[in-house]
């Protein structure tokens, strides 16, 4: 199914869906105004006295807890991802004193970061064989599915919390159309300073947008497009970007590429109108996008010392270091990722948990150091969801609102495994970013972009390895200039037309000698 199909069949297909299973009615709740202060939405609280289902002790709040453990590209991280949630309950439960009365359960689904999988994965935990009430999802690994969850968790029937770990379309920021959807993962838009900031620092002023076909990708890309260009707007640095639309064939989900497709085809096309305007590229999609470009470049002598290429979270890829052709292909990459140090006594203390229970339940292995970042995301996810529950009981307000439970997640702010959280009137999570550098199959941190510190940048360039290993970071107008107007050009085009304009002038003027001397 093409997406854009999906777009505009994707309210239909959630409506029939779900009213068909006997989920959904069809009123969909308005979001009445965000929180003020963060925590107190007076016309949304409920008193328990008024809440049809009176909370006892010995209280088991179900949630729903989705990942992909099925794709190629996610699969192995999605069982640690679930690892990382059971663990969060564990903790919980654990906790006598956070929650005393309430046992947190668990149902797990694949969602296996598609549209028709997800659905089937949220309708079938929601009517569940075991008759369990679900009181919140958790987790799903991609924004397709994101979207399909927050349409039918805000309906009136559902109205449950859903908080992501992984999803990153800007679209699911908008309060009034997911009105009870949070996340611990930065939305692609929120990397656009960062973007900046780099830009400035290596003095780029034009660079190449690549981005996704897929609706909401190219929606998130426009929006970066025009915060780069205004330097008014962004506060720093005007940047001239050109844009470029690529398509990716599902038939290639085990990353190999055919050559003589239409879509490899048109992408060499965009590749190739690339070379002639920038030198720096910036590729905006899912890992196995960013995989197929980088791919593609390096087929077309990209990888040469003269070009610079951007993303955001590809970390979270399974990446096969056996692979040459792909280590060589992301070799020198910049991507750019939520701070984390993975270093943390903590955090190391954490990924060992982790990979306890990928042992005890026999999960597929990552063969990585620590877990992996997504995977401290859904850890945290769990607790933001818990945290906004503990703060309805401890104000004896009703807990099936899912509504009001996101909205007091507004404010949130602590330190988790997955680094400092801090949750806005969107749900969002705001945060610093780590810029990574890949180097021979693995990320190395290179700098930080700090929200917290101004919107400052730290850069260690010297570490920095580039694609094709220059000496220098590439330029944006390319190393010989030919990309830009130097200022002997321009003064080589001014002679060239005072020149011309001279030649017009004399050959204007012998025409007008010879007509007088003929006409006397």
């Amino acid at each position: 199914m093409s997406w854009v199909c999906f777009t505009v069949i994707l309210p239909f297909l959630i409506l029939g869906s779900a009213v068909l299973s006997g989920h959904l009615t069809l009123g969909f709740l308005t979001r009445a105004g965000d929180s003020e202060s963060g925590y107190k939405v007076e016309s949304k609280l409920k008193k328990t006295g008024s809440n049809p289902e009176v909370i006892t002790p010995n209280h088991t709040i179900t949630i729903a807890v989705l990942t992909d453990i099925s794709s190629t590209l996610y699969s192995t991280t999605g069982y640690e991802n679930l690892a990382a949630a059971r663990l969060a309950i564990e903790d919980i439960n654990a906790n006598k004193s956070f929650l005393p009365g309430y046992h947190f359960d668990m149902l797990f689904k694949d969602d296996g970061c598609d549209m028709e999988v997800g659905l089937k994965a949220l309708t079938n935990a929601y009517d569940n064989d075991e008759n369990k009430k679900i009181n919140a999802v958790i987790g799903i690994s991609c924004s397709v599915v994101c979207e399909l969850a927050g349409y039918l968790c805000a309906s009136d029937q559902w109205n449950i919390p859903v908080v992501s770990h992984s999803c990153s379309s800007d679209d699911l920021s908008k309060t009034d159309k997911y009105p009870t959807f949070a996340r611990l993962s930065l939305s692609v838009f929120k990397y656009t300073n960062a973007i900046i900031a780099i830009c400035k620092k290596f003095e780029w002023t034009k660079v190449g947008l690549m981005v996704n076909n897929i609706d909401w990708y190219v929606k998130t890309a426009g929006k970066m497009k025009e915060l780069m260009t205004d330097q008014e707007k962004n506060g720093v640095y005007g940047i001239q970007v050109f844009l470029e639309k690529f398509y990716y064939d599902d038939e290639d989900e085990d990353g190999s590429i055919d050559e003589n497709s239409d879509t490899y085809k048109l992408l060499v096309e965009q590749l190739n109108r690339m070379k002639q305007k920038v030198r720096v590229i910036i590729i905006v999609g899912y890992a196995r996008d960013i995989i197929f470009v980088l791919k593609t470049a390096k087929k077309q002598g990209m990888n040469n010392g003269h070009f610079a290429f951007l993303t955001q979270e590809f970390i979270q890829a399974d990446l096969k270091k056996d692979d040459k052709e792909l280590i060589q292909s992301i070799q020198g990459v910049l991507d750019l990722e939520p701070l984390l140090n993975k270093s943390d006594h903590n955090y190391i203390s954490f990924s060992e948990r982790v990979r306890k229970i990928v042992d005890e339940k026999q999960y597929p292995k990552t063969g990585k150091d620590v877990a992996n970042l997504i995977a401290a995301q859904m850890y945290d996810a769990v607790w933001l969801y818990a945290k906004s529950l503990k703060r309805a009981v401890d104000q004896n307000y009703g807990i099936d609102d899912g509504e009001w439970l996101v909205e007091s997640m507004t404010g949130s702010k602590w330190d988790g495994m997955s680094g400092e959280i801090r949750i806005d009137e969107a749900g969002d999570r705001l945060g610093n970013v780590q810029i990574m550098n890949i180097q021979s199959g693995d990320f190395k941190q290179v700098g930080t972009w700090w929200m917290s510190k101004n919107k400052s940048l730290d850069l260690s360039v010297e570490n920095i390895a580039w694609p094709g290993a220059p000496e220098e970071h590439p330029a944006a107008c390319g190393r010989q200039y030919e990309l830009c107007e130097t200022y002997s050009d321009a003064v080589a085009k001014i002679t060239l037309m005072a020149l011309v304009c001279m030649a017009f002038l004399f050959g204007l003027l012998v025409r007008l000698y010879l007509y007088n001397r003929t006409n006397k």
